[in-house]
């Protein structure tokens, strides 16, 4: 276990401060797509009510297997993804409060093309695509939303800032998108994914170049940027702030309050570079997706590995695309995004945030693929939703049904 003093800390926020900018002009012409207009939204969803059967047949490399299914899943809605000029977009992450869902799309390689779609939930069975947003400029890798405000991880061709990786803040108004936004300049080639504490919002960019940065919500002003190579997610349960990092896997974690770092833990896996993982914080836990490094459960105190499920084997498909890009847990279900190889879930007797470092009995319970062998690149669950990113297959909706213990 590594730890860093705060006056190391200052010092190196004192040096990089300086490096770092802000723009705060009104966005270009044509820049900006928004579309609020619910019947032209509505083309994009397709309602269905189709069974999501799991297949059982899997090899449990060690894990418990389960003799019944305790979750249930139903496909509600299919959503086409955004595309500019016939360039279509894919999903890379899915931000959920209360009754809205918030997901956000890039392009893969050139060029720089990303979108942001807000989802209304409270109906179970309904759910309604409310607003959309289109950047002519720049991928979006990541979001999070906090009082009225979206932040967004991004990558731009807007020469105007220090590197491409930035954060836009973009406001929203009784449930749409709007054109009032504000962009902060962060350090290396993208701004991989973002989430807001208490008192600041926490960026992550990668690659080689990779920092977190942390900026003040109070002020907008930059605190300090961090140097932690290819970091890659960023998360928080309201007490610690967690890093996920590659090439090779790391875990930082940082105060809620203070954003002061706490501890370093070096991992096995995300080794390939380019790559994403996720990261999710229960009180003594952590729940990672590191690639080829499967999905990871860590202690918070003293880093210690306490369950992992390595990336699937499939005989049909090539290592490389069966990789764990994300993983996501509720409740007492975890949910892995395998590639070409489909969502994996397991389960376990103890509630994900419990107040130790236990992982009881962790079932792997099977997985399920999409047609086409549509690759899945995210995974959010969240109450009675999965929201699933199948690439350029675009966006899936679940309805989740878990039996009662």
């Amino acid at each position: 276990m590594k730890k860093i003093t705060q006056v190391k800390l200052l010092v190196i926020s004192f040096l990089l401060l300086g490096l770092l900018s802000t723009c705060t002009e009104p966005p270009e012409d044509n820049r900006i797509i928004i579309e609020n207009n619910l019947s032209t939204l509505s083309n994009r969803v397709t309602y269905v009510s189709q069974v999501i059967e799991i297949d059982t047949s899997l090899q449990t490399g060690g894990l418990a297997k389960s003799a019944e299914d305790p979750v249930s899943l139903e496909l509600i809605a299919e959503v086409e993804p955004p595309s500019v000029d016939g360039q279509v977009l894919q999903a890379t992450d899915v931000f959920i409060k209360s009754n809205t869902a918030y997901v956000s799309y890039n392009m893969i390689g050139e060029p720089y093309l990303g979108a942001v779609d807000i989802f209304d939930i409270k109906d179970e069975d309904d759910p309604e695509l409310k607003s959309s947003m289109i950047f002519t400029d720049s991928d979006v890798n990541g979001l999070t939303f906090k009082s009225n405000q979206l932040y967004l991880a991004m990558a731009t061709n807007r020469d105007e800032f220090n590197s491409p990786a930035v954060v836009e803040k973009v406001r929203v108004r009784k449930g749409a998108l709007t054109d009032e936004t504000e962009t902060f300049d962060v350090p290396s080639w993208a701004a991989t994914d973002v989430e807001v504490s208490s008192n600041h919002l926490f960026v992550t960019s990668g690659a080689d170049s990779g920092h977190v940065t942390v900026i003040s919500l109070n002020d907008d002003e930059i605190v300090f940027s961090y140097p932690i190579e290819d970091a890659r997610g960023v998360a928080t349960d309201g007490d610690d702030v967690g890093v996920v990092a590659g090439t090779p896997a790391r875990l930082v974690t940082f105060d809620y309050d203070s954003g002061e770092m706490l501890n370093d833990y070096s991992l096995e896996g995300a080794t390939i570079d380019f790559s994403k993982s996720t990261v999710e914080i229960h009180r003594k836990k952590a729940v990672l997706a590191l690639g080829d490094g499967g999905t990871q459960i860590i202690c918070l105190e003293g880093g210690a590995v306490i369950e992992e499920i390595a990336p699937p084997e499939v005989d049909d498909l090539d290592p490389s695309v069966t990789v764990t890009n994300a993983a996501s847990t509720d409740s007492k279900t975890l949910y892995m995004s395998n590639g070409e190889a489909g969502v994996y879930v397991a389960y376990t007797r103890d509630k994900f945030n419990s107040k130790d470092c236990d992982v009881d009995d962790l079932e792997l319970i099977g997985q399920f693929r999409f047609d086409d062998l549509q690759s899945v690149n995210h995974v959010k669950a969240k109450g009675d939703y999965l929201f699933i990113a199948g690439g350029l297959g675009g966006l899936k909706i679940l309805e989740v049904t878990e039996e009662d213990d």
